[in-house]
């Protein structure tokens, strides 16, 4: 580990060794009160041609995933407050174990393509050529961390920059919270200037960040 400081240098050994930038060190996102620690990848899909949907209608027949509440992946902004900046959220805060509820609730989660955002999130160690004990445990972030993600943005990205990664860009990216007033939308927060929170269609083509506990 290294901490981020103005003008901080990294030779061609460390950079080859580095895996996530730290964004986040606190409680506020634990469903259980408990001090979490949390990294963002190097590489994250953010081309205009490397976009992908929280899940995917294939004609004639309709995904289990689209139209379908989860109960334990739900969160929401309180208050209706839709800026990342201050929002704070109810329901399911860590993102750790979504994907795996989304798999007990649905039956078609094995279909390559059918969960786009997810899979290149499960594939991330082999997009990003890691080994080891620290190739395992990448997720999509629920909403609560990708703001948590937006807050450290303007730290994170000099750092994702000197470690050779991607930087975060000022564009949706998807989060793995599903909305309770729509079965067919999930959240994302514009990771930009203004850090607006938004629901949207399943379907829409966004980018993409994996996040990992530490």
């Amino acid at each position: 580990a290294t901490a981020w400081r103005e003008g901080l240098t990294l030779t061609d050994a460390q950079k080859k060794a580095a895996m996530a930038v730290i964004f986040y060190a606190g409680t506020e996102c634990s469903n259980g009160g408990e001090r979490r620690v949390l990294g963002v990848g190097l590489e994250n899909a953010t081309d205009k041609n490397d976009k992908f949907a929280w899940t995917v209608l294939f004609s004639p027949s309709k995904l289990d995933g689209l139209g379908m509440t989860i109960e334990s992946i739900l969160c929401a902004p309180i208050d209706d407050e839709r800026l990342a900046e201050t929002a704070t959220f109810t329901g399911d805060l860590d993102g750790s174990d979504n994907w795996q509820a989304l798999c007990e609730a649905v039956s078609d989660e094995g279909t390559s393509g059918n969960y786009p955002a997810w899979e290149w999130v499960n594939a991330y160690a082999t997009t990003a050529n890691l080994t080891g004990d620290y190739a395992n445990g990448w997720y999509l972030p629920t909403v609560a961390e990708l703001c948590m993600l937006y807050r450290a943005k303007d730290t994170v990205n000099p750092a994702l920059e000197k470690a050779g990664g991607t930087q975060i860009a000022s564009d949706g990216y998807w989060s793995s919270s599903l909305d309770s007033s729509n079965d067919n939308y999930a959240w994302y927060v514009y990771l930009g200037t203004n850090g607006n929170i938004f629901s949207t269609d399943k379907k829409r083509a966004l980018s993409v960040c994996g996040v990992r506990d530490f």
